[in-house]
C-alpha cells in the first residue's frame, strides 16, 4: 500500500475533494501499489480508446435500453476530458492553486464494472499558485502576479492536455471535429459550473455572482487556448427558481440512447423553454 506523503497540493486536494460533491482528487502514483484499476493518462492510445469505447457500449442497454456507437465514443471522450478539466477548474475555484494538468502528471481510476472514472491522482506536487498564498514559499510553488495570469495558466494546462491527447485520438465513431477540443472547454466550463456547491440546484446570490465571475475569469473568450468564452448562465426554471445552466459545445450523443429521443438538458438541441422546464422537474 503507498503511504500518503503530506504535502501542501496533497492537502488542497484532501479540501477540495470534501467540497465538492462527487470529486476524488488524490496525489501521488497510487495506482502503482496494490490498488487496481488506475491508468496513466499518458497511457491512454488509440487501443485503449477502443477497449474503453467497448466497455461503455455494453453498459449502455442496461443504463438506457439502447446502445449507439456515438454515444459510446462521445462519453469516451468526454469522460476522458474530465480529468484535467474538473480537477483543475476544482483546485483553482476553491483554493486558487492550478496543478500540473498534462498528460504525465495525471491518472485516474476506474471500477471494473463500470466505465467511469471515479477517481483523479495529480502525480506531479508542483503547483502554481498566487503571492498571498499559503505555500507560496513552497519549492513546489510557481507564484503568478494574479488572478488573471493563474486562470491563463489553467486554460493553457487544459489545452496542453487535449492537444497532447488529441494528436493521437481515433474514436470508434465519426465525431465532429470542433466537438473534439469542445469536450475539454465542457469539462473546464463544468468544472466552475459544478464547482459552486457540488450541485448548483438553486444556489444563493452570492454563489450565482461568484460563479459567473469564475467562469468568465477562466474562459473570457477570444484567447488562444479557447476561442469561445464560457457558457454558464442564469436561467429561471418553469417555478420561478435562479438556476445556473450552460450549453454544452460538444455532444455526448445521450439522444441517440435516451428511452424518449430527448437530449441531455444542457445540449443546443434543448430549448431555453424546455430546459427551464426540465430544470423544475424535482428529478432532473
Amino acid at each position: 500500500m503507498t503511504t500518503p506523503v503530506c504535502t501542501a497540493l496533497a492537502d488542497t486536494a484532501v479540501r477540495v475533494s470534501a467540497a465538492v460533491e462527487g470529486l476524488d482528487i488524490r496525489t501521488g502514483p497510487g495506482f502503482a501499489g496494490s490498488e487496481p484499476g488506475w491508468t496513466r493518462c499518458s497511457q491512454v492510445d488509440a487501443a485503449f480508446v477502443a477497449d474503453w469505447e467497448r466497455a461503455t457500449t455494453a453498459t449502455l442497454p442496461g443504463r438506457y435500453g439502447a446502445s449507439h456507437p456515438a454515444t459510446a465514443a462521445a462519453y469516451v471522450l468526454h469522460w476522458y476530458a474530465a480529468v484535467p478539466g474538473l480537477a483543475g477548474a476544482a483546485l483553482f475555484r476553491h483554493a486558487r492553486r492550478v496543478p500540473r494538468l498534462d498528460r504525465d502528471a495525471l491518472a485516474f481510476h476506474r471500477e471494473p464494472d463500470n466505465p467511469v472514472p471515479n477517481r483523479t491522482s495529480l502525480l506531479d506536487e508542483r503547483f502554481w499558485c498566487l503571492p498571498d498564498d499559503p505555500a507560496a514559499g513552497d519549492p513546489a510553488a510557481t507564484v503568478v502576479p494574479d488572478e488573471t495570469a493563474l486562470a491563463a495558466v489553467l486554460r493553457a494546462q487544459v489545452r496542453l492536455h487535449a492537444d497532447a491527447f488529441l494528436a493521437g485520438y481515433v474514436p470508434g465513431a465519426p465525431l465532429p471535429r470542433r466537438a473534439r477540443l469542445g469536450a475539454f472547454f465542457d469539462a473546464l466550463d463544468t468544472g466552475i459550473w459544478r464547482g459552486a456547491d457540488g450541485t448548483n440546484r438553486c444556489p444563493d446570490p452570492v454563489t450565482v455572482a461568484a460563479t459567473l465571475e469564475e467562469a468568465a475569469l477562466v474562459l473570457p473568450g477570444g484567447t488562444p487556448e479557447f476561442p469561445g468564452p464560457s457558457t454558464v448562465h442564469i436561467l429561471r426554471d418553469a417555478l420561478g427558481r435562479t438556476r445556473l445552466s450552460r450549453r454544452r459545445a460538444s455532444c455526448c450523443f445521450y439522444f441517440k440512447v435516451s428511452p424518449d429521443g430527448s437530449a441531455c438538458v444542457t445540449c443546443p438541441r434543448t430549448s431555453a423553454a424546455e430546459r427551464a422546464q426540465r430544470y423544475a422537474d424535482p428529478t432532473g
